[in-house]
């Protein structure tokens, strides 16, 4: 599910976010509720950013939680960022996220 996340964000499809989390999805960086607020954050990023992608570089799985690092490039300034997320399933649906992300880097 995480990687079809991913790949929904890439492919600027926001109307995924309906089958990938669950209506009672956390995210606690953004301190917001819903699949709806995915969707908002999704669509204001790409409204910034028109050519920013999302590269999954590492995942850890059990059984109900998966962690990745991702590389973020397609910023505006160049820059690129590291995420390191941690993501809670229920039923197939993502129900909570926690995440942190690197300091966007001026890329060479």
């Amino acid at each position: 599910m995480a990687e079809r996340m991913y790949a929904a964000f890439n492919c600027r499809d926001a109307m995924a976010a309906r089958d990938i989390f669950a209506s009672t999805f956390y995210s606690h960086p953004l301190k917001a509720s819903g699949w709806e607020c995915v969707q908002r954050v999704w669509q204001r990023m790409w409204d910034q950013h028109p050519a920013l992608k999302v590269t999954l570089k590492d995942l850890v799985s059990d059984n109900q939680r998966v962690a990745t690092r991702t590389e973020m490039v397609g910023f505006a300034d160049g820059s690129t960022a590291t995420m390191l997320e941690m993501f809670t399933f229920e039923n197939d649906r993502i129900v909570e996220l926690w995440g942190l992300s690197g300091k966007p880097q001026t890329m060479s």
